[in-house]
């Protein structure tokens, strides 16, 4: 019984020593104001990796589950890539939220209500491959944050 048990407990320190250890990378709130995310998605992601592969020429998706602190009546998404410490536009064709059915939200919003956002953000040809913190943010109709997240994030 105690071979048994010693194998596997070496075994297990072999496969600690052979294997790297996976680090999830992690989204942060980068100022959450008006409400605060509960959950984010993000389509084609390596969860597993420190970062997140942006494969250009493709679309990434996103998914943001959220909660308010107040009513809302208005929703727009603002995107930036921060390339050493310089944030970047990243366009959106929809970027405001209640216009578009595809985000799944329909304004205006409710305090202590549970949303689920969407959108997809076209990764660009053109986009040099180089690492990169991607900044979504949603905004109210006083520009101030819903939701602001921070995704580490590659472009390959």
């Amino acid at each position: 019984m105690y071979r048994t048990i010693t194998a596997t407990f070496v075994l297990g320190l072999l496969a600690l020593s052979i294997s790297p250890i996976c680090q999830a990378f992690e989204i942060i709130d980068c100022g959450s104001k008006v409400g605060k995310f509960t959950s984010v998605t993000l389509a084609g992601c390596d969860m597993t990796k420190p970062v997140c592969d942006l494969v250009r020429n493709t679309n990434a998706s996103i998914h943001i589950e959220f909660t308010l602190d107040k009513d809302v009546k208005e929703v727009y998404a603002v995107v930036r890539g921060i390339i050493m410490d310089i944030p970047m536009p990243f366009p959106l064709s929809n970027a405001d939220a209640c216009k578009h059915s595809d985000s799944g939200i329909i304004c205006p919003l409710a305090k202590d209500q549970t949303y689920h956002y969407m959108n997809t953000l076209p990764v660009l040809k053109s986009y040099p491959a180089l690492s990169v913190t991607v900044r979504w943010e949603l905004r109210d109709e006083n520009n101030e944050d819903i939701v602001c997240i921070l995704i580490p994030a590659k472009i390959k």
